[in-house]
C-alpha cells in the first residue's frame, strides 16, 4: 500500500498527527495463561490502562506481538488487549493458510497483511476497532461495516475519506480491475464506490451518483 493510502486513512480517523508504526500479522496462535491474574492492558507497555484481568487457564488467541508483548482476543470474552508473553503458554499453532482460523482484529488479513496491521494499529490508538466485519463477493465486490462506535464518532468527510482509501485498497488488491466497495451496512448511511465506464462513481448519503 502507499504511503499516501496510509495517510488518507489515518487522516480519515482522525489520527493524522499521530506517528503510526504498522503492527504484524496476526498469527493465530492460541495460549493458555499461566499467571494466576494477568492483567489485559491497553498497550503494550507497563504504563498502558488495565482494561481488565484474566485467570489462570483463559485461552487468548494472539492477534500480533511487540518486543515481550502480546496483542490477543479472550477467546471466553471476545475482549482484545496486550499481555506480557512470559505470562502465557502455547497451545496450538496457527492454521492461517490451511483450515480455520482466528480472524485477524482489523478483517482485512486474508485481503492485504500490511493494511490489516495499519487498521489494527489505528483501531489500538482510538480505543475501539473500526471494522466489525469485512465481507467479499464475487466480481469485485467487498463492503466494509464500521463498528458503532466509529460511525457516531468520525465526521462525515472522515467517512468519505475513509471509504476511498478502502476502495484504492481494494483496487489494488484486484490489480486494477473494476471493483465495489461499500463502506457500512446495507441502508440510506452507506458510502459506495463503484467501477464504471467513465471511472468510479460514488454514492452516499445525500449525494447523487458523481464522477
Amino acid at each position: 500500500m502507499s504511503r499516501e493510502i496510509m495517510f488518507v486513512l489515518v487522516a480519515a480517523l482522525g489520527l493524522a498527527g499521530t506517528p503510526m508504526v504498522p503492527a504484524l500479522a496476526a498469527s493465530g496462535d492460541v495460549h493458555a495463561v499461566v499467571g494466576e491474574k494477568v492483567n489485559l492492558r491497553a498497550g503494550p507497555s507497563d504504563d498502558a490502562a488495565v482494561r481488565s484481568t484474566i485467570a489462570r487457564g483463559d485461552e487468548v488467541v494472539e492477534l500480533r506481538r511487540e518486543g515481550s508483548w502480546l496483542g490477543v482476543r479472550v477467546l471466553r470474552t471476545g475482549e482484545e488487549g496486550w499481555l506480557f508473553a512470559d505470562l502465557v503458554k502455547r497451545n496450538s499453532a496457527s492454521t492461517l493458510g490451511g483450515g480455520d482460523a482466528a480472524p485477524a482484529q482489523a478483517g482485512f488479513g486474508r485481503l492485504s497483511p500490511g493494511f490489516d496491521g495499519l487498521v489494527a494499529n489505528i483501531s489500538d490508538k482510538l480505543g475501539y476497532r473500526f471494522a466489525e466485519k469485512v465481507e467479499q463477493s464475487g466480481n469485485g465486490t467487498l463492503r466494509v461495516v464500521p463498528t458503532q462506535e466509529w460511525q457516531y464518532n468520525t465526521s462525515r468527510d472522515g467517512k468519505m475519506f475513509a471509504a476511498l482509501a478502502l476502495y484504492q485498497m481494494w483496487k489494488n488488491y484486484n490489480n486494477g480491475r473494476p471493483v465495489t466497495m461499500t463502506l457500512g451496512s446495507q441502508g440510506p448511511t452507506a458510502i459506495t464506490i463503484a467501477d464504471a465506464a467513465n471511472g468510479p462513481e460514488l454514492t452516499g448519503p445525500m449525494l447523487n451518483p458523481a464522477r
